[in-house]
């Protein structure tokens, strides 16, 4: 199984595709959530302080989908399964269009072609987003596990973006985590931190 980029959210119409640049493929994010549980998943000792310097260079797709393997056994079922629902999802979207009575002929023909011409496209963006929230719900785990107080990194959006998705495998945890992401200054840097406020 291999990682690859697909792109935007496409909008598939009887008139054409656009993207909707609003909504990135989850893919972009993934060498921050694999180094991230690369950071995170050791064990700790009290009131010690932990650095970890992330790579200059993106990891490879190779480093990624095992680090989210090793912390998560189920995913390569997961994966089977969120293909098979998009495929799924994909077929009814081309029965719909075949059946359509407000479209004419013509059009009709150029949605089922659009949609088939995307099919490929939009099951590697729900693969690549099973991928990030299998990681993203590891991280969730390592946090409530290594009783990790708050992490730190460059106020970069794509860091930003993750912490976010973080916080929300967080409170989904048994029992909950709430937590809180802050944006601030340190020695002419931003910065952002994910703090985590109450534990049950």
């Amino acid at each position: 199984m291999s990682l690859k980029y697909a792109g935007p959210k496409p909008l598939i119409s009887a008139h054409g595709v656009t993207f909707d640049l609003n909504k990135e493929d989850k893919f972009i994010y993934l060498s921050i959530v694999a180094e991230l549980i690369q950071a995170l998943n050791h064990d700790y000792v009290d009131g010690e302080r932990y650095t970890y310097l992330t790579s200059k260079k993106p990891l490879d797709t190779d480093s990624i989908i095992n680090l989210i393997r090793l912390n998560d056994p189920l995913l390569d079922q997961e994966i089977q399964d969120r293909q098979k629902i998009a495929e799924q999802e994909i077929e009814e979207e081309l029965e719909h269009a075949h059946s359509n009575r407000v479209l004419c002929e013509e059009e009709s023909n150029v949605l089922v072609k659009n949609i088939e011409l995307l099919r490929d496209y939009r099951i590697r963006r729900s693969i690549n987003k099973t991928v990030y929230y299998s990681g993203i719900t590891s991280l969730a785990h390592i946090i409530q596990k290594g009783h990790i107080d708050r992490i730190i990194a460059p106020m970069f959006p794509k860091f930003n973006h993750v912490f976010h998705s973080i916080q929300g495998a967080l409170v989904k945890l048994h029992p909950p985590i709430d937590s809180q992401i802050d944006i601030y200054e340190h020695e002419g840097h931003l910065q952002v931190r994910l703090e985590i406020l109450f534990r049950k």
